[in-house]
């Protein structure tokens, strides 16, 4: 599922904070993807 427009920023935002614990960038764009995943699902709302 696609993240909404607004949703995007944060989503950059909280990202950058774990830049620095990935080693390398295939670990970097999985983490992204899943966390990418879990929002857009909307599976964190309430």
């Amino acid at each position: 599922m696609a993240l909404r427009s607004e949703a995007w920023d944060q989503y950059q935002v909280y990202l950058a904070a774990f830049d620095t614990l990935m080693g390398d960038q295939r670990t970097k764009t999985t983490f992204a993807e899943v966390i990418q995943g879990i929002i857009g699902s909307d599976s964190l709302c309430a």
